[in-house]
């Protein structure tokens, strides 16, 4: 059901679908009931970012009898907007790719079904996916000793399963990240931008993070760090947690793989760790108000992370050696997101100052977790 379908469907300017639009749309795929769907009873929502627009759609129970088809989609369409990141359009999956990845990932019982991939005749690609009865997780989800666990299962379950994607070297992900570093390092627009919004960003800007990158990888290769398929963008917006789960299965589900490529596994690890302090689609704050991953819920998780990747590739990890990839692996996902938020500053002129602030927290976080693991200055 990954294969790219082409559907009679062409959206809009403004690319917002209409109800029989996305009647349409579902019915190539549902053709048992969707497809005799009165448009006008369908109750639908379009939500659009700056790279792909979602558009959850339910049809009505029918009057007798038991539904054939699923009465609720999620429909994703990506928006051919400049989205894509410039140093990574090589590494990371096509849609397509993504597309098939998702399904993998919904056959093997851990995510959504994928129904089906398309493309409309404006040109514009999407997917529909099962409709997950869930909710994002927040930072307080994972105080939660049962809930922290399934992330740490669902994590090493991910970076541990085979794929039919082409299996690229780590290597050629640092290339990118630390020339892209290197771009913005020492950057007037940014620093200007930065002021222009009420927050300094001047330190930030003046901070070589590409040579200090290098060396915290080259730390964690020289630790025996393990590399799978890592998800990178690990917000926990990207994380589900169901509202009902049925006994003995998992109570989160993973989501959004457009970024899903090799690398060190303790890049998802300490991103999971650092991603509790932000909420990064608050309006108010991209700061979470709440406490830091604690050093025992840490190696909790690392030792349920360490069991699964055991089970999957028979490997004998310890809880103490995850966690110890993770303290490095938390300085690689900082720099991932720092990159890609000075990228959107440079790109859209944004001076967003909530976003601004958000960028030196990290900063700072990252200061001082080279300075923890007593790494050498360049």
């Amino acid at each position: 059901m990954a294969t790219l379908t082409p559907v009679s469907v062409t959206l809009p300017e403004d690319k917002v679908p209409t109800k029989k639009m996305v009647r349409d749309i579902i019915g190539t795929f549902l053709t048992k009931e969707w497809q005799s769907v009165d448009p006008e009873t369908l109750t639908m929502s379009y939500h659009a970012s700056f790279a792909n627009a979602h558009c959850p759609v339910e049809r009505p129970k029918p009057a007798t009898g038991t539904p054939v088809e699923t009465l609720k989609v999620f429909i994703k369409f990506h928006n051919e907007t400049g989205g894509d990141i410039e140093v990574f359009k090589h590494l990371v999956p096509s849609k397509h790719e993504e597309a098939l990845l998702s399904y993998e990932y919904g056959r093997s019982g851990l995510g959504a079904k994928v129904y089906g991939f398309f493309k409309t005749q404006d040109g514009t690609l999407g997917r529909i996916d099962e409709f997950l009865d869930a909710r994002n997780m927040e930072p307080e989800d994972v105080e939660d000793a049962v809930i922290r666990a399934d992330v740490a299962k669902g994590l090493a379950m991910f970076h541990a399963m085979k794929r039919s994607l082409e299996k690229k070297a780590v290597e050629p992900y640092y290339e990118a990240v630390i020339n892209g570093l290197k771009k913005y390092h020492k950057m007037d627009k940014l620093k200007a931008l930065g002021k222009e919004g009420g927050v300094s960003m001047d330190n930030l800007v003046d901070y070589h993070f590409g040579a200090r990158l290098r060396k915290v990888v080259d730390k964690l290769e020289s630790i025996g760090g393990k590399a799978g398929w890592c998800i990178h963008d690990i917000q926990f917006m990207n994380v589900l947690v169901k509202n009902d789960s049925k006994e003995g299965e998992s109570k989160v589900v993973l989501i959004d793989f457009e970024f899903v490529m090799q690398n060190y596994r303790a890049f998802d690890i300490g991103g999971h760790f650092m991603q509790k302090m932000f909420k990064w689609f608050d309006e108010e704050s991209k700061i979470a108000n709440c406490k830091k991953y604690t050093e025992e819920e840490k190696r909790h998780f690392c030792e349920e992370y360490a069991g699964q990747w055991n089970k999957l590739t028979g490997d004998s990890d310890t809880g103490d050696q995850v966690f110890l990839e993770s303290e490095y692996g938390y300085m690689l996902a900082i720099t991932f997101d720092i990159h890609n938020m000075l990228w959107f500053m440079s790109e859209e002129d944004d001076k967003d100052p909530l976003n601004l602030l958000g960028l030196n927290k990290l900063f700072d976080e990252f200061v001082d977790q080279y300075a923890k693991l007593e790494l050498e200055d360049p």
